[in-house]
């Protein structure tokens, strides 16, 4: 089969930066009509992906695509950003990779969607189920007798990657921030690029905030793991829906004892 991504794959996808707002996030796909968004840096490199169900498992208020939230309703949403939402270290694909590759990892991940990426790890497109739903219907999928259905990877799993990967991102974050101190102490800057520099380090500041506070929560939950209670709600002792801990993976709510717990008194 000589299928490529490109060839199905949604250019130009709309993204949204890290720091900004869930709020944002669920405007920009009411919007659109777009269930998934690439996290991207200034420089448009991928560095997570926000889906609505992330969105709707993280945020205590019922979210539609199609009914815009009130106002009221907008006022009762946390100040999260998205990067406490949103996976990091996406699984990503290459453009001129084999289509079957792509349905693969989706399948492997049970994920929604592939951002597309080019050799420097910038966006360069989408690749959605509904892409792959039209490649289905007269190239994709052919069952071969005989052959391994693939494991999936298991919560756990997945957090212990996403820890792994976040741990080494906070380590060049610091790294960074260490080498633009000593690079300000040892050389004279004017003031453009002392703006620059400024602005630069607000930047790595507020992305590794927000990674670290995603990875305490990954932390809470492997420790919730062990104990065997990491999908059990403390409130009602009933299950924790797995969409729910992989957005957001410090809950200890199901999503409807949370709604309860923000509701006004």
């Amino acid at each position: 089969m000589n299928s490529e991504v490109k060839t199905y794959m949604t250019g130009q996808p709309i993204s949204i930066e890290p720091d900004a707002s869930a709020l944002a996030a669920l405007d920009l796909m009411t919007d659109h009509g777009i269930r998934h968004l690439p996290v991207v840096d200034r420089s448009h490199r991928v560095c997570g992906v926000v889906s609505f169900d992330d969105l709707r498992a993280a945020l205590p208020i019922p979210l539609s695509l199609h009914v815009p939230l009130t106002v009221d309703e907008r006022h009762a949403v946390p100040d999260t950003a998205v990067g406490e939402v949103m996976t990091y270290s996406p699984v990503t694909i290459a453009y001129d990779a084999p289509l079957e590759e792509a349905a693969q990892r989706m399948l492997d991940c049970r994920i929604g969607c592939l951002p597309v990426v080019d050799e420097d790890g910038r966006i360069d497109g989408i690749l959605s189920e509904t892409d792959l739903l039209s490649a289905l219907i007269t190239t994709l999928w052919v069952v071969r007798r005989g052959e391994p259905v693939p494991s999936t990877v298991s919560l756990a799993d997945a957090l212990e990657q996403e820890r792994s990967y976040l741990a080494k991102q906070l380590a060049t974050y610091e790294r960074h921030e260490q080498e633009i101190t000593e690079t300000r102490r040892e050389l004279p800057l004017d003031a453009a690029e002392e703006g620059s520099g400024a602005e630069d380090g607000w930047l790595t500041e507020q992305l590794a905030e927000l990674a670290a506070r995603r990875l305490r929560a990954i932390e809470n939950a492997l420790e919730r793991e062990q104990r065997g209670m990491l999908d059990t709600c403390e409130a009602c002792q009933g299950q924790i829906p797995e969409g729910r801990l992989r957005a957001l993976p410090g809950a200890t709510l199901c999503i409807r004892c949370a709604r309860e717990r923000e509701r006004p008194s």
